[in-house]
């Protein structure tokens, strides 16, 4: 029974939006993707950070499918499959993102039984599959359940010890305590990239705010390169809320991953005498120096 009961209590697991939340790494961060999947008003803004109200959580868990940054931890106790199939349920509706990593994780198929799937649910999929071509995937397909068979007493029993001893490993919900990482699509696909991430060189000063707040590390500095990792981009806004000069450019787009860098120069300053880096090799002073007031006290003097 203590199995049994085990999987009971998992299914009650309150919802928690954990350290990885871009908005906790971020004071001016933007992202509300949580909130906005959320349909019962659970998730609140206290200051910048993102509370779920636990008298309002459903425990639906789209919340955290939703979040691009696998930042909140829980159980979607209102999924269920089958022998690698997604059972229909006309009380949510799944997302591209959920649907792509069910594929990679092993589903094929959605399975429908006394009804066809709905309009949303069918959008879904026609759009998920879409996406599975460009990803070189084969496509999630719409199977009917099979009618148990009327089975002798035999039989019955036989198909019952079998089945039992299988109860404990169906009944566990693995599928849903989600390893760290694992509601972040980027996991599933590492040959491709979601987003493409363009850096505009004549207006960024490469002040490097972005690269420390980016919590999948896009940016590097390398070899005389600012490499820029698009394949590990979830678009989680962090780096575009936090650049002063509004020069990255982040966009949904699929494709196979490739080398993105752009060159830099690593300079000395004239005025404070740090070591920068920039995109102008004819530039001789930091971005700090270069923008500073000339009435103004030098703060390295």
């Amino acid at each position: 029974m203590s199995i049994l009961v085990n999987w009971l209590e998992s299914l009650h697991k309150e919802m928690k939006v954990t350290a990885k939340c871009s908005r906790v790494r971020n004071k001016k961060s933007t992202c509300r993707y949580c909130m906005e999947k959320c349909k019962h008003n659970a998730i609140e803004l206290n200051g910048e950070l993102l509370i779920i109200d636990t008298k309002k959580c459903t425990l639906c868990g789209e919340c955290m499918i939703a979040c691009p940054s696998s930042a909140i931890e829980g159980v979607a106790s209102n999924r269920n499959f089958e022998k690698g199939s997604l059972i229909f349920d006309k009380s949510y509706t799944p997302s591209l993102k959920e649907l792509l990593i069910y594929k990679k994780r092993g589903m094929t198929s959605i399975q429908i039984s006394d009804q066809a799937l709905n309009q949303e649910w069918e959008k879904v999929l026609v759009d998920t599959n879409k996406r599975l071509k460009l990803l070189d995937e084969s496509p999630i397909t719409v199977t009917e359940k099979v009618r148990d068979e009327v089975l002798s007493r035999r039989a019955f029993f036989g198909s019952f010890q079998r089945e039992g001893k299988q109860l404990a490993k169906r009944m566990a919900p693995v599928a849903w305590k989600m390893e760290q990482d694992d509601w972040k699509i980027t996991k599933y696909f590492p040959n491709y990239q979601f987003y493409s991430v363009e850096i505009n060189p004549y207006e960024c000063t490469l002040c490097q705010t972005c690269f420390s707040l980016c919590g999948e590390v896009v940016f590097k500095l390398m070899d005389g390169k600012l490499l820029i990792k698009a394949e590990w981009c979830v678009n989680c806004t962090s780096c575009r809320d936090v650049c002063p000069e509004e020069a990255i450019k982040i966009q949904p787009e699929i494709k196979r991953k490739n080398e993105q860098y752009e060159f830099v120069h690593s300079k000395t300053c004239k005025d404070c005498g740090h070591t920068f880096y920039t995109f102008d090799k004819e530039t001789e002073k930091c971005h700090m120096c270069k923008n500073r007031d000339p009435d103004w006290l030098s703060p390295y003097e």
